[in-house]
């Protein structure tokens, strides 16, 4: 088997996260590494200490405590994984910074596990407006760049301008030299937006990245990276923002014969920016229910009206209300994290790829 070690970072404390991306900026060096740096990128509602908490409860070990960063590792079967990680209180992101080897089945498996399992934690996806505007932004400004390869999605639904059958559901993937052009005329003729690209500037960088928070570096000028990051950290504020207006209580009542308890719960609202109409609630109910278990689902024409319970796979249950412009989540119990999480990611994927988050 080969012998992999993770990249060395010398033992110095850092006082946030960002000064680590500072030092990796100016030190990190491709040549001196195995395989390319892979970033994986989370958001938590655990504060610092209760995140390291449960990364070693999941199975992690602290090796070294760098400050703001801690170099951790997982023993398992099939060998070792050792990474960096960061925990930024003010947004909630987390990154694991690694170079030892992806599967072809998954991203760093064990990361990707925690990630997916963990009900306070989840991956910092990007939504496909962003994923669209990353890809512009790098055409506009590089001239010299080119799209090697790339994923592009488009929702029956969508209401983003298609030349060839705009009502038809697509997914589209492409290789060749000739990426940039393709994905900017596949976009324009078939209304598809970028999930996944990788991108090579000959001179100056080469990496990869997709919508659920993952990054690979090859080689190059890591800033560029970076850059594309804070777009997302700076999304995760209001998404932290729109959890915590949330909320589930027990209110106590008293009449002049008896006491009981009056559930009450205050829901997250996503607003979408392309309008629902009755004609799409059948299309609506059947990919909710290929996720989620529907109870009593109720759609009224007119002023669009619909209100369905709801249960996760993990069981977890919470009342959807909706109209023409927005989709309200009630939890029926406490709000998990990741369950919000997984129900907005399920909105932008089948729903409408550029709703908003209510704050």
């Amino acid at each position: 088997m080969e012998k992999v070690e993770l990249f060395l970072i010398p033992d110095i404390t850092f006082s946030d996260p960002p000064k680590f991306r500072e030092y990796l900026i100016e030190n990190y060096n491709p040549a001196q590494v195995v395989h390319d740096l892979t970033i994986i990128v989370g958001i938590t509602k655990y504060d610092k200490i209760d995140f390291f908490k449960a990364l070693q409860s999941f199975g992690f070990t602290i090796v070294r405590n760098l400050g703001s960063v801690r170099h951790m590792k997982f023993d398992s079967d099939g060998g070792p994984l050792e990474c960096y990680v960061t925990h930024d209180t003010d947004t909630g992101v987390v990154i694991f910074y690694t170079n030892y080897r992806k599967t072809r089945e998954e991203e760093i498996p064990k990361i990707r596990e925690f990630l997916g399992s963990d009900a306070n934690t989840y991956y910092l996806f990007f939504k496909p407006r962003l994923m669209k505007e990353i890809a512009e932004e790098l055409i506009d400004k590089y001239e010299n760049l080119e799209i090697t390869a790339f994923t592009a999605r488009r929702l029956s639904n969508s209401r983003f301008e298609s030349q060839i059958r705009p009502k038809y559901e697509r997914t589209i993937s492409y290789w060749g030299s000739d990426g940039r052009e393709a994905l900017q005329e596949l976009g324009y003729q078939y209304g598809v937006l970028p999930s996944r690209f990788v991108v090579h500037i000959p001179g100056t960088i080469k990496f990869t990245v997709d919508d659920e928070g993952l990054f690979t570096f090859a080689e190059g000028d890591l800033n560029i990276l970076f850059e594309i990051l804070e777009k997302a950290v700076n999304e995760s504020r209001r998404t932290i923002d729109a959890y915590n207006s949330s909320s589930f209580k027990v209110l106590p009542v008293k009449t002049a014969r008896r006491s009981f308890n009056i559930p009450s719960s205050t829901p997250v609202s996503i607003q979408l920016q392309e309008k629902m109409e009755f004609h799409d609630m059948k299309e609506f109910k059947n990919k909710l229910n290929k996720e989620y278990t529907i109870v009593d689902f109720i759609a009224k024409e007119g002023s669009l009206f619909l209100s369905s319970d709801v249960v996760s796979k993990s069981g977890f249950q919470f009342r959807i209300k909706a109209d023409e412009n927005h989709i309200r989540m009630f939890p029926a119990d406490e709000m998990i994290f990741s369950e919000f999480m997984k129900f907005y990611e399920f909105i932008l994927q089948s729903i409408d790829p550029i709703a908003e988050l209510v704050v």
